[in-house]
């Protein structure tokens, strides 16, 4: 089973999230890779963070999308890191690891695309979203964002245990198979043998969102998980080499 670090290695509760120290901390402590999350800025630059604001993760305050990325980069998002743009991270970390690009907008997915294509990194990038219904107030994607790339890029859906518990396995995996998906992110609550089985007759991936105790890793590797995502993954780690 494959760890990645959420946001990094920001710990939890998360401090330093989505930053370059926060991504080298994850790698250093032997992840596989990590995840981000993207949005674009008032000029149009994809940058990586969470939020629509700036206001919990940075000593700044304001909206993502009324601001510059001149603007941005002032604020300290945490340990003296300022808030990095995709292209810095593609480039400094694209080649050396796996990345999961989760989409927090609409219509940034053809934009990231090319940013992958452009460096050749179809094979270390992933992109993943969260369904319209299930995005929450912050965020506007969709799984039909990921439709008109998955031929060229790897692609997975996230979803909520809201979500799947209003719908169930096997419309995920169909979903799935519609979108052109080749793998499910599900949040922990829902993950059963029964799902693994499923998403494995599928040809899907199973990777599994947040899981920050150590036991709980162990458990997942267990029933069969391609991979789980974790603020801490050190400690996930240090206890599936036991």
């Amino acid at each position: 089973m494959q760890v990645f670090g959420h946001r990094g290695s920001p710990g939890f509760p998360r401090f330093g999230e989505n930053t370059r120290t926060s991504f080298k901390k994850a790698l250093d402590a032997g992840a596989a890779g990590f995840e981000l999350d993207v949005r674009r800025c008032g000029d149009g630059t994809i940058i990586v963070i969470h939020d629509a604001t700036v206001d919990r993760t940075t000593t700044g305050r304001g909206r993502i999308s009324d601001l510059s990325y001149d603007q941005l980069a002032r604020f300290d998002a945490g340990f003296g890191d300022s808030i990095p743009r995709l292209s810095d991270i593609l480039d400094q970390f694209g080649s050396a690891c796996t990345i999961h690009v989760e989409l927090k907008e609409g219509g940034l997915a053809s934009d990231v695309a090319a940013m992958i294509r452009e460096r050749s990194l179809e094979s270390h990038v992933l992109l993943s979203a969260f369904d319209a219904d299930d995005s929450g107030e912050s965020a506007t994607s969709s799984w039909s964002d990921l439709s008109a790339i998955s031929s060229t890029i790897t692609t997975s859906l996230l979803i909520s245990r809201r979500k799947f518990e209003q719908i169930g396995a096997a419309p995920l995996i169909d979903a799935a198979k519609r979108h052109g998906a080749r793998g499910i992110h599900p949040q922990r609550e829902p993950v059963t043998s029964f799902l693994i089985d499923s998403a494995r007759g599928a040809d899907l991936a199973v990777r599994v969102w947040t899981i920050n105790d150590p036991l709980e890793a162990v458990r997942m590797r267990d029933i069969g998980v391609d991979a789980i995502f974790t603020d801490r993954p050190e400690l996930c780690l240090n206890a599936l080499r036991q």
